[in-house]
């Protein structure tokens, strides 16, 4: 039941906007709180014989009800307006029956709350609590100022009902500032991720260089190349594309310490933060992708798609500025797509993958196993040649990083 329950309250229309969730969630339990109010004293005020008090708050669950369902329908307005109107109702008609010893003028506080805090324009505002107020001054005008005949004393009324609003104020405020703070939690986790992939976006990854940098912590930038990815998208379609993106995601949050940063800052290229780490170690964690890569490729439909990444590794202490550091990684990146792919390049040295490259590309008709014709072979060549000079080019042209040109 608390599950049924936990997953109702969180339940959301499907046309809410952004910007009213918290408006939402909030006036909801405000709403539940009124009904449950509105219940519990019909029986309480019918067994103190107060019949009219029991009649009106009757009356007001049934509308409370019917204001709970229009809120969950996305009809907000509608529903806000209905609850405000039978709160003030109900608080009206009682200090006129009752009188001022009451307490039920605190009521009025609350429906004032419940304007002010909600996304109404300024002149709806306005205009309902013009309308409060006079209907607040007229209720305190014609009410008499003591119940006579009442079974419960008048300190007990106004006290239950004091305690009533107070709790209602507490919960709503308190409500409000933990949704604020829930969703600005939730928006600035969504501004700093790459929604596909779940890593961190180009914005939040750079950042984390600069900080590092700033404050003098050694590390190792890791730039990362998913290959041939457009023969992916080509061959297999876009939807395959993004597996094996969010694919490389979660390897890389699979393979990184809890210190590590990794994000995705272009269409399939990825920059991982190491710190405190020298190059041999760099090479490792590199060596250690590659493999996991190798040993569970993606998988789309329960068939494998075979990837492979070409790495450049760059050292803090090569450099002397941050924008040297990630060039000097992406001119690596691209020495080694340059050299054949499928490997990693550190420094001068590079270290070649143990497993040839993977060809994700069909075989071609015709061929029975006795490898390719001649022509097929001449024209297999001038493809992969072609997927070369595309790629290059789509990766100088899409890279994050200014490059300069490789010497020797």
């Amino acid at each position: 039941m608390p599950r049924v329950v936990s997953a109702w309250l969180r339940h959301e229309p499907r046309l809410l906007a952004v910007e009213h969730r918290r408006f939402y969630h909030a006036y909801l339990w405000v709403y539940l709180m009124l009904m449950g109010l509105f219940v519990v004293w019909v029986p309480f005020f019918t067994l103190f014989n107060e019949p009219r008090l029991a009649f009106v708050s009757g009356i007001m669950a049934l509308v409370s009800v019917l204001g709970v369902m229009l809120h969950r329908a996305h009809q907000l307005t509608l529903g806000l307006a209905l609850m405000m109107s039978a709160l003030t109702l109900l608080a009206w008609l009682s200090v006129f029956c009752f009188g001022l010893s009451a307490g039920y003028e605190y009521y009025f506080f609350i429906v004032m709350a419940g304007i002010h805090l909600a996304p109404l324009a300024a002149r709806v505002r306005v205009v309902t609590t013009l309308m409060l107020f006079m209907a607040a001054v007229s209720a305190l005008m014609v009410s008499p100022v003591l119940h006579e005949g009442s079974v419960l004393p008048a300190w007990v009324l106004q006290s239950a009902n004091l305690f009533a609003v107070f709790l209602m104020m507490v919960t709503f405020l308190w409500r409000m500032l933990a949704l604020t703070e829930h969703f600005e939690r939730q928006y600035l986790k969504d501004a700093s991720r790459d929604e596909l992939t779940e890593l961190l976006n180009r914005r939040q990854i750079l950042r984390h260089a600069e900080d590092w940098w700033r404050d003098g912590v050694p590390c190792a930038v890791l730039m990362l190349d998913a290959d041939n990815f457009k023969r992916v998208n080509d061959l297999h379609g876009h939807a395959v594309g993004d597996e094996v993106l969010r694919h490389l995601g979660r390897l890389l949050t699979a393979t990184l310490r809890q210190g590590d940063r990794a994000g995705r800052v272009g269409g399939e290229e990825f920059l991982v933060l190491l710190p405190r780490i020298g190059r041999t170690e760099a090479i490792s964690v590199a060596g250690r992708m590659r493999s996991l890569l190798a040993k569970s490729p993606p998988v789309f439909a329960g068939t494998p798609v075979p990837v492979t990444v070409s790495i450049g590794i760059a050292i803090s202490h090569e450099v002397d500025s941050l924008d040297q550091l990630m060039q000097l990684a992406d001119r690596r990146l691209y020495h080694a797509k340059h050299n054949g792919r499928d490997q990693v390049v550190a420094g001068g040295e590079h270290e070649m993958t143990g497993f040839a490259t993977a060809d994700i590309s069909p075989p071609p008709p015709g061929n029975d196993g006795g490898g390719l014709g001649k022509a097929e072979a001449v024209e297999e060549g001038t493809r992969d040649k072609e997927d070369d000079r595309q790629e290059k080019r789509h990766h100088k042209d899409s890279s994050p990083f200014s490059r300069t040109p490789l010497v020797g």
